[in-house]
């Protein structure tokens, strides 16, 4: 067995396998610079947050250790967002992210890495507010 086919495999038994939660409370400060920062003047961002502010909010991270045995560096392979409800001032997001799928490509640079991951975005009810699906690229 090869390395590359070694660290696939170990990469391979965390799907979906979640990650350690990161919760926050939606507080109006926080969200009046993020819409700020973006330049949305909605008014309806002064109560409930823009799609990308849970990202900012509450970062979800699975840190694979394995995949730094792959390639020499990381890109962006896009991230894609499902909204269910808003989050709203005051809330308390939990979020949960974990490896979707680990899978192999060969291009034209060599062999790439991709990683999918979900986070789950969920409020103090309980309800799912939203769910990110990104792609990760080792090369």
């Amino acid at each position: 067995m090869t390395t590359t086919t070694s660290v696939i495999d170990r990469l391979r038994a965390r799907i979906g396998k979640d990650g350690p939660p990161a919760e926050a409370t939606v507080e109006a400060g926080h969200l009046k610079r993020f819409v700020e920062a973006i330049g949305d003047p909605n008014p309806r961002w002064a109560k409930e947050a823009p799609p990308t502010f849970l990202v900012a909010l509450a970062p979800a991270s699975v840190h694979l250790e394995e995949a730094e045995e792959y390639g020499r560096g990381w890109l962006n392979g896009g991230n894609r967002f499902e909204y269910f409800e808003p989050a709203k001032v005051g809330d308390r997001i939990t979020a949960t992210g974990r490896v979707a799928d680990v899978y192999e490509k060969t291009g034209s640079s060599g062999s790439l890495l991709f990683i999918i991951f979900e986070t789950d975005y969920v409020n103090q009810d309980g309800r799912t507010v939203a769910r990110l699906r990104g792609t990760a690229i080792r090369r």
